[in-house]
């Protein structure tokens, strides 16, 4: 498992992770299958990218590789409740990763955007719990192109998260995942060079732990004595 990064730059927590040699490979192998005509995923999706496709990947082999990714994110989710309780004077929550039992769905599964020139995600959010997007393909020319701007904001093919008026900036890099809560706002810029920039997306819906829903959304109080 490969070491991730967790930050609040404006509250909500963002999770990066570069993702397993293996699961990347597996990723990438599938790709030709999403371009298949039964896969259009463009009706359900806001993007304004001419080609975005549902993935079909055999599901035990997908969630066996983002389970782990998921568990962390929840770890540091746990970890932050308890600094917030604490300053507060709040009973501490007590929770043993190893012992519990986590479930989800993914209601209409992974999908993949097929970036163009000039093509771009406007801002928005998703439904479900929390939301992931993997970087697949970055070509080096969009990254020459961001580098090689002369407009004061070089964000080329950049993933752009916003929370009320704060907003950060964030470089896609191939092999990277990011894991946020679904309702924070999000956008893809454009870019001008003929390529095709590569990303996949996907929700969990409905976290349990235990059979209690995840204290996802920011919750600023715990009640004593709770328990995931």
């Amino acid at each position: 498992m490969s070491e991730y990064n967790v930050t609040y730059p404006f509250g909500p927590l963002i999770y990066t992770s570069d993702i397993s040699g293996e699961f990347y490979e597996f990723l990438l192998d599938g790709l030709d299958d999403c371009k298949l005509e039964d896969y259009d995923a463009r009706k359900f999706l806001v993007g304004n990218i001419d080609e975005q496709r549902f993935a079909p990947y055999d599901p035990p082999r997908f969630t066996k590789f983002v389970d782990p990714h998921l568990i962390n994110y929840l770890i540091e989710k746990h970890k932050r409740i308890n600094q917030v309780n604490e300053i507060c004077n709040k009973e501490l929550v007590e929770w043993d990763h190893n012992k519990s039992q986590v479930a989800y769905h993914m209601a209409e599964g992974p999908w993949v955007n097929f970036q163009k020139n000039g093509e771009f995600n406007p801002m928005h959010n998703h439904g479900g719990t929390l939301s992931v997007v993997i970087f697949l393909k970055i070509p080096e020319e969009i990254n020459e192109e961001r580098r090689k701007s002369t407009f004061s904001a070089k964000a080329s093919g950049c993933l752009q998260f916003m929370f009320f008026d704060q907003h950060i900036v964030v470089e896609p890099k191939e092999a990277m995942m990011y894991i946020f809560p679904a309702y924070l706002w999000h956008s893809v810029y454009p870019f001008v060079t003929d390529t095709e920039r590569i990303s996949m997306s996907f929700n969990f819906h409905d976290i349990l732990i235990d059979g209690k829903p995840a204290p996802i959304n920011d919750t600023i109080f715990i009640e004593g004595n709770s328990q995931y």
